[in-house]
């Protein structure tokens, strides 16, 4: 009996065991990483940069996510990224534009008055920017004038000085400015 006891014991002990052990999380995709797309006022935003996901992390003076519309005709939004001590930053600028909702702006050239256009800076200051021939698109989802929460969606492709590409996808942000 008193063996009997005592092989129950061991095979509950090692049974439990066995299913205490550490279960395989799924991984998640790139696009699962990102944001769901809301229209709240969440403040958040993140894209696909060559097929990776792109978020707001790290410590920057200025804030890891940035969005304003002032005096609702100048659109900026940035995203920062940290890791391991190198920076890297989405920005959308649209100046002089009043945006509306279910409206897509096409994003071209940084020009003197009346720039839309995308950018990515690339660690060690490599600038990535749209041009007339190399463009994207923003996407107003949602404007809430009275509480300023506005959402979108983009996309854009974005050259260096040397001909190099990088693609920002499945863009979207949910901001207070």
């Amino acid at each position: 009996m008193r063996q009997f006891f005592l092989k129950t014991t061991l095979f509950l002990f090692a049974f439990t065991l066995s299913n205490c052990e550490k279960k395989d999380t799924p991984t998640l995709t790139p696009l699962e990483q990102l944001p769901k797309a809301t229209k709240i006022g969440a403040n958040t935003a993140g894209c696909l940069v060559n097929g990776e996901a792109f978020l707001p992390k790290g410590h920057f003076s200025t804030g890891n996510l940035n969005c304003f519309y002032i005096n609702q005709k100048n659109f900026s939004l940035g995203i920062s990224k940290r890791l391991n001590n190198t920076s890297s930053h989405i920005y959308i600028y649209i100046y002089n534009t009043n945006l509306h909702v279910n409206r897509t702006y096409f994003l071209t050239e940084d020009t003197l008055s009346d720039s839309k256009y995308g950018e990515f800076q690339a660690p060690y200051s490599v600038s990535y920017k749209t041009t007339s021939k190399i463009t994207g698109e923003l996407t107003i989802t949602h404007h809430d004038y009275n509480n300023a929460i506005i959402s979108g969606t983009f996309w854009f492709d974005a050259v260096n000085n040397i001909g190099e590409k990088v693609e920002v996808r499945e863009g979207r942000f949910d901001m207070k400015y």
